[in-house]
C-alpha cells in the first residue's frame, strides 16, 4: 500500500475525503491528516507519505506553499491538490512546483479515480527502476514486490562498506520503510539489517584468511567503524571471534596446501 497525507483545515472535508474515497481499491492507505499546511509538513517528515492530497488555501501555510517545501525537501513526494476555487492561476503555480493534479470540490469519484490511478502508476514505475548510489546498479526490475527486495540486495552487495540503514534504502526505493521492512522479511526470510550483517560477515572471513590487514582494518572496511561491535556480530553468527577464526580456519587451509 501507497501511503497517502491529507490536509485541509475544514474537518468535515478531511473526514469525507478519508471516508468517502476507495483508497484501498487503488493501492493506498491514509497515514494521517493535518489541518493545515506547517502540519503536514511536519508529519511527513516522520510518516513518510508516498503522496500529499492538500486543499490550497488553509492557514499558517497554504497549500502552495505547502507542495514547494515538500518539492525542495521531498522531491519523491507526490502533492496533489484540492480547491473549492477553479482559478488558473491556482494550476499555473501548481505546475512550477510539480504538482501532480488538481481536484475541484466537492470531489468527484470518477475524477478521484483517475487522478490517484495515474499517481500509483507513477510511484509502481518509479519503484520498479534502478537504485542509485555512487555507481549505478544493474539490475533488472519489473516494478513487482519481488523487484524492491533484488534492488535492495544488490545495494547492499556494492555498498555494504558504507553507512546503510533500512530509511536510506527504502527512500531510495520511494516506499515506507514499514512496509519495506515487512516485504524484505517476508522475501528473504530475514529482517534487513541481519542480511546486512551477514554480508559483512561474510566479506570479512574472505578477507581474514586471504589478505594481512589487521582485524580491526577488516572491520572498518566492511563497514564496522565499532570495532567491539564487530567482533560481537562476528562471534554470533560464526561462533568464534575473528582472530580465532583467522587463526583455526586459516591454519586448515595452509594445511591442505601443503597436502597438495
Amino acid at each position: 500500500m501507497f501511503k497517502v497525507l491529507i490536509a485541509d483545515d475544514e474537518e468535515f472535508i478531511r473526514e469525507r475525503v478519508i471516508n468517502n474515497m476507495p483508497w484501498g481499491e487503488i493501492g493506498f492507505e491514509v497515514a494521517g491528516c493535518a489541518s493545515d499546511g506547517e502540519q503536514a509538513l511536519k508529519m511527513a517528515r516522520e510518516c513518510h507519505p508516498d503522496v500529499i492530497l492538500t486543499d490550497i488555501l488553509m492557514p499558517n501555510m497554504t497549500g502552495l506553499e505547502l507542495a514547494q517545501c515538500v518539492k525542495s525537501e521531498f522531491p519523491h513526494i507526490k502533492v496533489a491538490l484540492m480547491s473549492a476555487y477553479d482559478d488558473f492561476q491556482y494550476a499555473k503555480e501548481a505546475i512550477r512546483f510539480g504538482v501532480k493534479g488538481y481536484l475541484l470540490k466537492p470531489i468527484i469519484r470518477d475524477e478521484f479515480l483517475e487522478l490517484f490511478r495515474d499517481v500509483a502508476n507513477d510511484l509502481k514505475n518509479e519503484a520498479g527502476q534502478p537504485v542509485y548510489s555512487v555507481n549505478p546498479l544493474v539490475v533488472k526490475t519489473n516494478g513487482d514486490r519481488n523487484s524492491y527486495v533484488a534492488v535492495a540486495k544488490q545495494y547492499i552487495a556494492e555498498n555494504y562498506t558504507e553507512r546503510i540503514r533500512l530509511e536510506d534504502v527504502s527512500e531510495r526505493l520511494h516506499v515506507n520503510p514499514n512496509y519495506f521492512s515487512t516485504l524484505f522479511k517476508r522475501e528473504t526470510g530475514m529482517n534487513f539489517i541481519d542480511y546486512l550483517n551477514e554480508v559483512r560477515i561474510n566479506e570479512s572471513m574472505k578477507l581474514l584468511l586471504h589478505t594481512d590487514y589487521k582485524v580491526f582494518e577488516i572491520s572498518m572496511s566492511v563497514g564496522y567503524g565499532n570495532f567491539s561491535y564487530f567482533n560481537k556480530i562476528f562471534k554470533r553468527l560464526s561462533g568464534v571471534t575473528p582472530q580465532t577464526y583467522r587463526e583455526s580456519v586459516g591454519s586448515v587451509d595452509l594445511s591442505k596446501e601443503d597436502v597438495k
